[in-house]
C-alpha cells in the first residue's frame, strides 16, 4: 500500500488555492466535519494561505478543539469581523460553496464582505469531494469500523429471519441489529426486497412475506464516527430453482473478477467491463442494471464512480461500495457489494461475510 498523505485536509486545501490573496469561504456543516475533524452544525471557517480560522457560536462544543490541525477557533462575532481579517491579509478572492450555499446567504456574505470577489463556480464543491475521496488513516479506520457493524448485524440476522416475515419486519430487525452493534447517526437506508420485488432495486421494504423458492435482497450500511460502510448480500429462502441460482452464480462471479481489476493508476471503466464480461459469459449481461462502484465516505455515494461512462485514475486509500446485480423484469433480482480499499496493488476487501449462496 501506498503511504497515506500524512497532510490533513485544511493543508490540502490551502495548498489548492491560487495564490496568498486568495481563500475559501465554507459553510456547511459536512465539509466543516472533514475539515475540521470533528462535529460543527454552525460555523463559518475561512481557509487561506497563512491561516486557518474558525469562527462559531459562544458556547459551542466546537470551541477548544483545534488539536493538531493548525485550527484557531474564535467565537463569532460582529458583522465586521470577517471583513477585518480579510482587508489585514489582503484576501480579495473568496471560494464558495456554491452548490451547499443559499441565494440568501451568499447576498448576506457579499454585502458585509464586500472587499472581496466571490467565485461562485462549483471549484470549491468539487475540489472538496475530490480531497474526501482519498482517505487518510484515521478516516479509513471510520470506514472499516462502519463495516464490522454491518458485518456483524447480518449475521445475526441471518440466524433470525423466518418464513413469512414480511420485508418490512426484517428490514426493522436489520436496522435494530446495525444500532445495537454500534453504528451511530444517521446510516443509509436499510432495503429489503423479495420475489418478484428484487427485480427492482428502487423499491422500498413493504408488506410481503418471504417464502420457499423466494431470493432475498439485503442491502444496508452503518455508520461510525461519520463516516459509512455498505454491504449488500443475496439469500436464497429455501430451495430456488436453476435460473435464480444460475444468476446467482454469475453475479457472483462477477463481482470478484471486477474486485481483482482493482488498484491505484487503473482506469475506472475497467472492473465494469471486466463485470460485464462475466456476466456476458454466464449469459445474463443484457440484465445487468447497475455501474460497479463509487465512492464511499462521509456520504453513502461519492466520488470517484466506477463505471461505463466514467474516465478517470483511480488512487491508493480510496474507499470503494463495489456491487453487480442483474434484474430479470417482473421476475426476480440479484444483488451483491462489497466494501473494498484500493491500495498500489490492488484492493483490500472490507465485506467478511460470504458470497457463497446462503439458504435460509
Amino acid at each position: 500500500m501506498s503511504e497515506i498523505n500524512e497532510k490533513n485536509a485544511l493543508q490540502r486545501l490551502a495548498e489548492r488555492l491560487p495564490s496568498e490573496n486568495y481563500a475559501a469561504l465554507v459553510t456547511s456543516p459536512l465539509s466543516l466535519r472533514y475539515l475540521c475533524g470533528f462535529d460543527v452544525q454552525s460555523g463559518m471557517l475561512l481557509v487561506f494561505k497563512e491561516k486557518k480560522l474558525l469562527f462559531v457560536p459562544p458556547k459551542s462544543p466546537a470551541l477548544g478543539k483545534s488539536g493538531n490541525l493548525g485550527l484557531e477557533i474564535a467565537e463569532l462575532g460582529g458583522g465586521g469581523q470577517l471583513l477585518d481579517i480579510l482587508i489585514k491579509y489582503g484576501l480579495k478572492h473568496i471560494y464558495i460553496e456554491a452548490g451547499k450555499m443559499t441565494v440568501a446567504e451568499f447576498n448576506v456574505f457579499k454585502e458585509r464582505l464586500h472587499y472581496a470577489r466571490f467565485d461562485v463556480s462549483d471549484v470549491l464543491d468539487n475540489t472538496l469531494l475530490e480531497l474526501r475521496s482519498v482517505k487518510n488513516k484515521p478516516e479509513l479506520e471510520f470506514v472499516a469500523n462502519a463495516q464490522k457493524i454491518c458485518d456483524k448485524a447480518y449475521d445475526r440476522l441471518l440466524g433470525s429471519i423466518r418464513k413469512g416475515m414480511s420485508e418490512r419486519q426484517i428490514a426493522s430487525m436489520l436496522s435494530f441489529y446495525l444500532m445495537k452493534f454500534g453504528s451511530v447517526g444517521e446510516a443509509p437506508p436499510v432495503t429489503v426486497l423479495s420475489g418478484e420485488n428484487t427485480a427492482d432495486f428502487t423499491l422500498k421494504p413493504g408488506e410481503r412475506q418471504i417464502a420457499d423458492g423466494d431470493l432475498l435482497i439485503l442491502e444496508f450500511g452503518a455508520r461510525w464516527n461519520g463516516y459509512c460502510a455498505k454491504m449488500c448480500r443475496t439469500v436464497a429462502v429455501g430451495h430456488i430453482d436453476s435460473k435464480r441460482e444460475n444468476a446467482y452464480n454469475a453475479v457472483s462471479c462477477a463481482i470478484e473478477d471486477g474486485l481483482r481489476t482493482l488498484r491505484a493508476g487503473v482506469g475506472s471503466k475497467v472492473a465494469d467491463s471486466v463485470a460485464r464480461a462475466t456476466l456476458n459469459a454466464w449469459g445474463v449481461d443484457k440484465y445487468c442494471s447497475t455501474p460497479f462502484a463509487h465512492g464511499i465516505g462521509l456520504e453513502t455515494v461519492e466520488p470517484p464512480y466506477l463505471g461505463s461512462g466514467t474516465s478517470v485514475s483511480l488512487k491508493a486509500n480510496t474507499a470503494l461500495f463495489t456491487k453487480c446485480g442483474v434484474t430479470v423484469p417482473g421476475r426476480y433480482g440479484v444483488k451483491i457489494g462489497d466494501m473494498a480499499l484500493l491500495t498500489d496493488i490492488g484492493c483490500s476487501n472490507l465485506t467478511k461475510a460470504t458470497k457463497s449462496l446462503v439458504h435460509i
